[in-house]
């Protein structure tokens, strides 16, 4: 409940900044949901974890710069609506947005059996849900001249649905991931990608504004791309732990091995 409610208060908080604008208030989050992960949930933070997340703490840090600076007076939207996307870059951005994630969770992050296979830590879980919300939040942009004044209007158009049903899914993503991996990882992963997300497609889609000087415009893609990087360097598979020799509880002589008996059977002829 709490996800999605901080879903739908995003989308409608983009009527009063440019998207962009809103990435390094992120942060906070991020700081929260470590401290809730380890002192709440006594989540352990490995060490290239630890540098992946530092990581992403001094992209944010880097994106706070032109948004600080780089951002003349913004302008609510009030009930002026966004530019209408074109049919064909609508329906493509959207079909990628959800079968994209589907795809990470039905093939990337799947549970290996064997000698070898490791717990994975869930950064596919995190990719596809975050994905999925940033959907929602983008179709939320779509939806802010609507709401509340026009909503016959609003229901004859796709963006309530696609913001239910990628909303719905990822969720529901989430709240699998959680169930068998870490909430650190997963969550922190889910808020990178999916506010980067939505930065790349409201600006693809309705034509987000962007900082006008290539000095504001190079640092705040640097910060994105740094990002992104740091959620590519999480390690995708948990570190290997020493399991202990088994030893059976039954009659005498059961947890002998088979080469120590059989020379044992060879000394006693």
């Amino acid at each position: 409940m709490t996800v999605l409610s901080g879903t739908v208060v995003a989308a409608f908080a983009v009527d009063t900044a440019p998207v962009a604008v809103l990435l390094p208030t992120y942060a906070c989050g991020l700081v929260l949901l470590l401290a809730v992960g380890v002192f709440g949930f006594g989540e352990r933070v490995t060490g290239r974890e630890g540098r992946g997340l530092a990581l992403v703490f001094g992209a944010l840090v880097l994106l706070a710069l032109p948004v600080w600076q780089g951002f003349g007076e913004i302008a609510s939207r009030g009930a002026s609506a966004p530019p209408s996307p074109a049919a064909w870059s609508f329906t493509l951005a959207a079909l990628a947005s959800i079968l994209v994630p589907l795809w990470l969770f039905c093939m990337r992050d799947r549970k290996v059996e064997g000698r070898h296979a490791r717990r994975i830590t869930g950064v596919a879980y995190g990719i596809g849900s975050g994905v999925l919300l940033g959907t929602a939040e983008v179709m939320g942009i779509g939806m802010i001249p609507y709401v509340p004044d026009d909503l016959p209007a609003l229901l004859a158009t796709p963006y309530p649905y696609l913001f239910v049903l990628s909303g719905a899914l990822g969720l529901g993503l989430l709240h699998i991931g959680l169930q068998s991996r870490r909430l650190v990882i997963v969550v922190a992963v889910m808020n990178v990608v999916g506010k980067l997300h939505l930065v790349v497609c409201a600006t693809l889609l309705f034509g987000e504004p962007w900082p006008g000087d290539p000095v504001w415009l190079g640092l705040l893609l640097g910060g994105m791309v740094l990002a992104l990087y740091a959620v590519l360097l999480l390690p995708r598979h948990e570190g290997r732990r020493a399991v202990a020799p088994t030893t059976s509880a039954g009659p005498r002589g059961a947890g002998v091995t088979p080469g120590r008996s059989s020379v044992a059977s060879g000394r006693s002829r």
